[in-house]
């Protein structure tokens, strides 16, 4: 009798865990639905235009320039490069030892595109470029939930992108809008096994930002995860897998190439991190510290936010390690991480910036009741406009 009545609760809970665990589809039926899923694009548009004219209206009701606000801090890094390349020598900031190799690429050179080689605005022709990118990957995050999560409400979806908070860096002359259209592309094209569109996508994200480097990274943590020892015989079986591990770092490569010509240093991007006071350290210590500043001294926000953000980014990786979605876990893992070994600056920017985070949110919230899951992303778009305003008094700990 007691080996029954202990029995039952060890099996309900297991019964638990694995309706938690995510589904992997073929790659055929993946495709399928990636096809069959009908893209809500009247709402992201609909979605882009609210939100953005929102945050329009209380730039002029507060009397700052939109456009110059949306192309400030990074932004005009950004434009320096599409303008006139990337530096020779450090000469950046108070002390002058900043410069623009810590940015990636890609971004600046759509940006010299659209401004048809500097001769549109930057500023207009930037924050056309983002918000037409997030529109994309909005579709694109659209049709990778009809694949990984059949059912689940897109619409939901698409307004928590379009206006959770720090949402408005999809707006600026920032690279988070193609990095999420690379990344959603990418991970719709594993799912349904195209490995060539894959190597694109990957060789792309490592054009982009570093952390797209961990694209192939985490590919391998979910090869292991799903075969277990077999992978690495599969991966004999599979050239087109190496390939991927191969091809998607080229992007890093052809960034470090052009670094050393131009400055004799393959790895400026990553010395001229000093600059901004990023020193590779612990990252349990640097939460643990910044998590302290609540008690220590309250009134010093930025360490405590910061780390309170990273302590959420945490707790989405392991929601995403219990539904066994080990691609997205590691892409979250690594980005969270290693920025966090060299700092609390820019947490929730790496966070937003990775579309895996909010896909996991997404996931919470779909699991609560209807009318209470709109209430929380209704509220989060009303927390993001205290942040817009702040953006537009250039409020550092927003860079």
């Amino acid at each position: 009798m007691n080996d029954s009545v202990t029995a039952g609760p060890r099996s309900t809970l297991g019964e638990r865990f694995k309706t938690l665990a995510a589904e992997t589809p073929p790659p055929a039926e993946a495709l399928a639905r990636a096809r069959a899923v009908r893209i809500p694009w009247g709402h992201i548009l609909l979605a882009l235009l609210v939100t953005r004219a929102v945050w329009l209206a209380i730039a002029l009701w507060g009397d700052h320039s939109y456009l110059h606000a949306m192309a400030q801090f990074d932004g005009s890094w950004f434009k320096g490069i599409m303008t006139r390349g990337y530096d020779v020598e450090a000469r950046g900031m108070s002390d002058g030892d900043a410069a623009n190799w810590a940015f990636f690429p890609l971004y600046p050179a759509l940006l010299w595109l659209v401004t048809l080689g500097g001769q549109l605005d930057p500023e207009l022709m930037g924050v056309l470029l983002s918000n037409a990118l997030l529109a994309v990957a909005l579709g694109l995050g659209c049709r990778y939930l009809a694949i990984t999560r059949p059912g689940a409400p897109l619409l939901l979806f698409v307004w928590l992108a379009a206006s959770m908070p720090y949402s408005f860096y999809f707006s600026a002359l920032y690279s988070e809008s193609l990095f999420w259209l690379l990344c959603l592309a990418s991970l719709i094209d594993w799912r349904c096994q195209r490995t060539g569109r894959v190597m694109l996508w990957t060789l792309l994200l490592s054009m982009t930002r570093a952390t797209g480097v961990f694209w192939v990274i985490a590919m391998g943590i979910e090869l292991v995860a799903r075969l277990r020892l077999r992978a690495f015989a599969e991966l004999w079986r599979r050239p087109d897998w190496l390939l991927i591990g191969v091809v998607g770092p080229l992007g890093l490569f052809l960034f470090m190439a052009l670094l050393y010509h131009r400055t004799g240093d393959a790895l400026a991007f990553s010395h001229v991190q000093i600059s901004w006071g990023r020193e590779m350290g612990n990252p349990l210590t640097n939460l643990i510290e910044g998590l302290s500043y609540w008690q220590s001294a309250p009134e010093t926000l930025r360490p405590a936010w910061q780390a309170s953000m990273a302590l959420v980014g945490v707790g989405l990786i392991g929601w995403l390690g219990v539904q066994r979605r080990w691609l997205e876990m590691g892409l979250a893992g690594f980005t969270l991480f290693v920025p966090l070994a060299t700092g609390l600056d820019a947490i929730p920017r790496y966070m937003i910036g990775m579309p895996v985070f909010v896909l996991a949110l997404h996931d919470l919230l779909t699991r609560l009741p209807r009318t209470l899951a709109w209430g929380l992303v209704m509220l989060g778009a009303l927390a993001n406009l205290w942040l817009v305003e702040n953006w537009y008094d250039t409020v550092f700990w927003l860079v």
